[in-house]
Parts: structure tokens; sequence; C-alpha cells
């Protein structure tokens, strides 16, 4: 992979990783309702709209960024049929993870609107009815991700990339994990709900600087 592609993607992931940190940088204590699972006290009322306005800003513009990064890890296969696979699947990949991106986006400021102006309680059935229309996209969406960091996993395990079959045990996924798991262990303020929101985007940050890494050695 040329260098200005693992770039480009860093660059990407960090415009997403800004709206992550708007989202996520909230009092993470839990909402009194069964509500969309990532909404939590701090999207409440007091949850300013200038937040959802450049997180939505930094997706669209980060995306262009994002593709170019995605789209060229097909540049690490050893066999045209591979790179024809892997381009088709990480263009897959960025399709959905603007939907994912967009879908949480549209329900903090569906619930963080609505609060302020009917209630918290009609927020919440305004939001579950919002998320029982949207859940199957978000799943089919989340359902490409997961496949194809695993294909990701796979193809370097079978050697079939310019990386070392070990390399496997570290991809985007691995440190994906790792910073969510670290979310989870560390105690519950808006810094762990943020990192937990960040961690796909800054598990997918770490392995394109890693691959820079190795490529300038």
């Amino acid at each position: 992979m040329e260098k200005k592609y693992a770039v480009q993607g860093i660059i990407g992931c960090l415009l997403f990783g800004i709206g992550d940190w708007l989202l996520g940088y909230v009092d993470p204590k839990e909402v009194p309702y069964d509500v969309f699972y990532f909404i939590s006290a701090g999207h409440g009322a007091g949850y300013p709209d200038w937040k959802i306005t450049v997180t939505m800003v930094c997706a669209v513009i980060g995306v262009l960024f994002l593709w170019q990064g995605f789209v060229h890890i097909s540049d690490l296969m050893t066999g045209e049929k591979d790179r024809t696979g892997a381009t088709r699947v990480f263009t897959f990949l960025t399709y959905s993870w603007m939907i994912i991106h967009f879908t949480v986006t549209i329900m903090v400021f569906i619930f963080s609107y609505s609060c302020r102006n009917i209630g918290m309680e009609q927020a919440v059935i305004i939001t579950n009815g919002l998320d029982k229309v949207l859940n199957p996209c978000i799943f089919v969406a989340y359902l490409i991700l997961g496949a194809a960091m695993i294909d990701l996993i796979i193809v370097i395990a079978r050697g079939k990339t310019k990386l070392k079959r070990s390399d496997a045990f570290i991809t985007p996924l691995t440190w994906m994990l790792l910073i969510g798991a670290v979310s989870f262990i560390i105690p519950a303020s808006p810094f762990s709900k943020g990192l937990y929101t960040f961690c796909m985007n800054g598990g997918v940050i770490v392995w394109f600087v890693r691959l820079l890494i190795r490529r300038n050695k």
C-alpha cells in the first residue's frame, strides 16, 4: 500500500473520530427508560445541536479520505482475484461505516431535540420508533463491517497478502477490541464513553500507522 493511501485513511478516521468524541464525550449514566443502545443521560436536553452539525460535516468530508484508505487495502493482496475481492469488500465497508455513524448521530439528535421540546418520555417513544425502523439497516451495516474485518484476518493468515501471517493477530479488529475493552475497564466517565465511541476509528488509525512504520523500515 502506498503511503499516501494510508495517510488518507488516517485522515478519514480522524475526521470520523472527531464526531465520535462529540457524540460520546457525555455523561454515561443510563437513561431511566429502555432506549436506543447508544443513548445515555448526557444526550438529553442539554446536548447542543452544533455537535451534531460538526459530526455530520466531518463525516461527509472524512468518508472521501476513508474510502481511499479502505479500498487500497487491496494493494496488500498478492493475487489479482484477491485484490478485486478486497476492493469490493472494503468499498462496502466504507458505506456501512457511514450508515452506522449517521444512524447513531440521527438517534442522538432526535432524542436530544425531543427532550428539549416535548420531554424525555416522549423522546424515548420517538427514538424507539425510529430505532425500530432503522434497526435492520444498522444490523446489516454491522454485519458487513464484521465480515470485512474477519475476511482481512483470514487472507492475512492464509499468506495471501504482503504481510506476515502472524499479522493476522494484529488487524484493525484487534485494536478496536482492545480500545473497546479499555473503555469498559476504566471507571465510567465522559472519557470512557468517548473512548468506547472512538474504538472503531481508533483501531483503524493504529493499524494504518503501523503499516506506515513498517513501510518506512
